[in-house]
């Protein structure tokens, strides 16, 4: 018989009203201490109904709420920390500090200098955009971390606006205040309509767009998700010996299953960040 690889758990959060209140976006960092920071949202018409701040501008039309939590224990028991008025939200250690970054429609981060103890209150990192994505990648590198956001570029479609995200590589130094927006360098914009016309028709059957059936439509094929990644193996083709090249790895919607999509981006020498498409050995 096959065995559950994860059947020994523990329940961090689970709905008080699972018909009105969801469940979203879990994330999780391990600091040096060995302390877990773990962080979810929640979303649905009963956040509306609940204590602590919100967030409304995100996606949909209900309120969403953040929550964070610590364990020293390995995750056997936890304490909640704080609630913040964000959403696609994921945490991670840089210099002394522990941040939670998300976005209520612009990007939102507090930060904490006790190990999760206590946090600040939300700082907005842009004004008047809209931004996505899932509690993905951190990586460290250069003396700083480096992360995705999702920028829509365009409101042309009307639906699920994948096609019109570009994935944007974020830097902020370890040792810098990254609350401030002027600690952050961000990458180049490519969205993935963009993309779609530098490389022409993908020669691959996605599904038609537009009205499946009465109930469904099929959005524009699109990226989104990102998972930033280095290649530290030197015998690999994408290998950058200088360590300034980040592989972008996305989720493809394509109606489907079975596919992913990639770009890289390219951090020169004087930190400026170009977002490209990655050439494979036949050029």
């Amino acid at each position: 018989m096959s065995q559950l690889l994860a059947n020994d758990y523990k329940v961090l959060y689970e709905s008080s009203d699972p018909a009105n209140i969801y469940a979203y976006t879990p994330g999780v960092c391990r600091l040096d201490s060995g302390r877990l920071v773990a962080t979810m949202d929640q979303g649905g018409p009963g956040i509306a109904s609940l204590d602590g701040p919100k967030g409304f501008r995100g996606e949909g039309k209900n309120a969403w709420q953040g929550i964070v939590w610590t364990s020293d224990d390995h995750g056997e028991t936890w304490v909640e920390r704080t609630r913040f008025p964000f959403m696609h939200a994921r945490p991670f250690a840089a210099g002394d500090r522990v941040y939670v970054l998300g976005h209520d429609a612009d990007l939102r981060i507090i930060t904490s200098d006790d190990a999760g103890e206590t946090w600040s209150e939300p700082t907005e990192l842009t004004q008047d955009q809209h931004w996505h994505q899932s509690a993905c990648s951190v990586i460290h590198a250069n003396d700083a971390v480096y992360l995705v956001m999702e920028r829509r570029t365009r409101f042309d479609h009307r639906g699920w606006p994948v096609s019109e995200l570009a994935p944007v590589l974020m830097k902020g130094p370890d040792a810098a205040d990254l609350t401030d927006p002027a600690s952050w360098t961000f990458a180049s914009e490519l969205s993935f309509y963009e993309a779609e016309q530098l490389v022409g028709s993908i020669p691959i059957p996605f599904f038609n767009v537009g009205r499946v059936n009465e109930r469904a439509s099929m959005n524009p094929v699109g990226w989104l998700e990102t998972n930033v990644v280095q290649i530290h193996d030197p015998s690999h083709i994408w290998h950058d010996p200088a360590g300034k090249t980040f592989h972008l790895w996305m989720r493809a919607h394509t109606g489907g299953t079975g596919f992913a999509c990639l770009a890289k981006v390219v951090e020169d020498d004087g930190g400026q960040m170009t977002t490209l498409l990655e050439q494979t050995p036949a050029g």
